[in-house]
């Protein structure tokens, strides 16, 4: 008697071994897969299978760094960011990640990146347009406009940042905005000479968060911090998501003294963690101070002026009482500006503003 001889095939597969199989795929690959049926879009779709992918890519990939270039430097013929292994920061992969050709005609400016998905903004005037790039699978979402004040005298000031909250598993957009006015210390007629660049905050407006989840705006009861009178531009640097929480290098009160407030992405407030007290005044050093992640934790990047660099971690999330100086970095001639560190802690910085470092 002939026996029954029964072929697999692709569409009987199991749903688990056909998880197995898309795992190791790459984002573009998946983005084909999900075009040829219903029951894989639906698959490729679940939360629980993108986040193995990405587990798993994370850790089984080797790393890239994007360099995003500041906004006042960007011209319509150039990318806003540049892409480089690890292993070789000097090394620019041209190709390894473009644009989409309807945003880099706009001249768009990058504000962050998690979990390989990037945000970006283009426009004028504080009118601006944001959207959430997924390069791995080439999809661009729109981001719904956002309130504005139907009349104000004052110039206003608008910035975003980008981050993932994993308690419920959004990735959200924080938008703060603010009235300016000239420092008290500064002559009207120099002001007006200088521009808005050197104005600090006048009053906070309220804060809105987008989620992606949702699809929308919404206006949250807290204000950013009323005493804070300016951000830092160091604080681009900052690799943001650290356990659902943004964090801005900011002035307080028109002094140079620094604090940082932090929001958490989950419960949609704010909180204030001093920086050490070794480097809160950094004027009286001529120091230079940015933030960063480090192992995972926070840490302030503190560099004086032709000198060394300090890197202080905050050991315990929060505590003020837990910040310990980690590294002291004292081989640099000239100024340095500090860009963080990779997955493998390798201080990143920018020497002579042409040239890309990598300290280990």
């Amino acid at each position: 008697m002939a026996s029954t001889q029964h072929f697999a095939t692709m569409e009987n597969l199991p749903s688990d071994v056909l998880s197995d199989i898309f795992i190791r795929l790459l984002g573009k690959q998946l983005a084909q897969m999900r075009s040829v049926c219903k029951s894989w879009n639906a698959l490729l779709s679940q939360s629980s299978f993108i986040k193995s992918h990405l587990h798993r890519s994370v850790h089984n990939n080797h790393e890239f760094l994007l360099f995003y270039e500041k906004c006042e430097a960007l011209h319509l013929d150039s990318e806003p960011f540049t892409a480089h292994p690890s292993t070789s920061p000097h090394v620019e992969l041209p190709d390894f990640i473009k644009l989409p050709a309807s945003l880099q005609s706009r001249g768009a400016n990058v504000i962050g990146s998690v979990n390989g998905l990037i945000c970006l903004y283009y426009g004028l005037r504080n009118r601006f347009v944001v959207h959430i790039w997924n390069p791995s699978i080439s999809a661009v979402s729109t981001l719904p406009p956002y309130s504005m004040p139907s009349i104000c005298d004052d110039p206003i000031r608008i910035l975003f940042r980008f981050g993932f909250d994993p308690k419920s598993d959004d990735y959200k957009v924080v938008k703060l905005a603010s009235f300016l006015q000239p420092p008290s210390f500064m002559d009207p007629i120099v002001a007006a000479i200088l521009g808005t660049n050197f104005f600090v905050v006048k009053e906070w407006l309220q804060v809105e968060v987008y989620s992606m989840r949702k699809g929308s705006w919404k206006v949250i009861t807290q204000r950013f911090p009323s005493h804070i009178t300016g951000i830092t531009r160091t604080d681009e640097v900052c690799v943001d998501g650290h356990d659902g929480h943004l964090h801005w290098l900011c002035y307080v009160d028109e002094s140079k003294a620094q604090t940082i407030v932090a929001f958490d992405l989950g419960f949609e407030t704010f909180c204030e963690i001093p920086v050490p007290d070794f480097v809160r005044d950094f004027s009286l050093y001529k120091r230079f101070n940015a933030l960063g992640v480090l192992g995972g934790k926070l840490c302030v990047m503190s560099c004086v002026e032709d000198g060394e660099c300090e890197v202080w971690v905050m050991d315990e999330y929060g505590v003020a009482d837990s910040w310990v100086k980690n590294h002291v970095f004292s081989h640099f001639r000239g100024n340095i500006d500090p860009y963080g560190f990779t997955l493998h802690n390798e201080f990143l910085f920018d020497a002579y503003k042409n040239y890309l470092g990598l300290y280990i």
